[in-house]
C-alpha cells in the first residue's frame, strides 16, 4: 500500500470519527442524524476498494480498542459489540468496499455512482438489520420479529440515507471528474 493510500485511509478514519463525536454534541430529533453514512459513501466513491475498506476497518478497530469514537454509549470498547446498531458499523466496511469496487468496474459515470451507492445502502442494511435482530433476540432475550426490526432499524433512517447517498454520489462523481481519480 502506498503512502498516499494510507494517508487517505487515515483521513477518512479521522473524519468519520469526528462526525460521530459531532453527533453526540449536537442535539438531534427523534431519529438520530449523522453524517457517517455520507462519509462511508464518499470513502467508497473517492478511494480504491482496499483503501476505502481499510479506512472503515481502522475506524471500527479504534472504537473496539476503547477509543471513544462511536456515536452512542458506550462510545467505544469491546462492549460495543453488544450494541444492536454495531452491525451498521460492520456494514460500513462492506459498503465502502462495494461502492469502490463498483466504480472500479463501471467507471466514472453519474449512473455508476448512483447505482454503486444504492448497492452500498443495500449492503449496509443487509449487515445492520440482521445484527439488530440477533442482539435483540439472542443477547437481550427480546422476542422480536423481522417486521419490528424493519420498523426500528430501516424505516426511520432510509430517507436520510437515500439523501446522503445522492449527495455522496454527486460529490464523488464531480471530484473524480475534476481530479481524474
Amino acid at each position: 500500500m502506498k503512502t498516499r493510500e494510507l494517508a487517505y485511509a487515515a483521513m477518512f478514519t479521522a473524519v468519520i470519527a469526528a462526525s460521530a463525536i459531532l453527533t453526540r454534541i449536537i442535539p438531534v430529533a427523534v431519529v438520530p442524524f449523522s453524517l457517517q453514512s455520507l462519509l462511508v459513501f464518499l470513502a467508497g466513491g473517492l478511494l480504491n476498494k482496499r483503501t476505502a475498506a481499510l479506512s472503515m476497518v481502522a475506524y471500527v478497530l479504534l472504537g473496539l480498542i476503547g477509543i471513544p469514537v462511536f456515536a452512542s454509549p458506550p462510545y467505544g470498547g469491546l462492549g460495543y459489540l453488544l450494541v444492536p446498531s454495531f452491525g451498521f458499523l460492520l456494514g460500513f466496511i462492506l459498503t465502502a468496499w462495494l461502492v469502490a469496487w463498483c466504480l472500479e468496474r463501471w467507471g466514472n459515470t453519474v449512473m455508476a455512482h448512483v447505482v454503486s451507492v444504492a448497492l452500498g445502502i443495500g449492503a449496509m442494511y443487509l449487515v445492520g438489520l440482521p445484527y439488530i435482530y440477533g442482539v435483540l433476540n439472542f443477547y437481550l432475550g427480546q422476542a422480536v420479529d423481522v417486521a419490528y426490526i424493519v420498523k426500528i432499524g430501516f424505516i426511520p433512517f432510509i430517507g436520510f440515507d437515500l439523501l446522503k447517498a445522492g449527495v455522496a454520489a454527486g460529490i464523488s462523481f464531480q471530484v473524480r471528474k475534476r481530479m481524474l481519480l
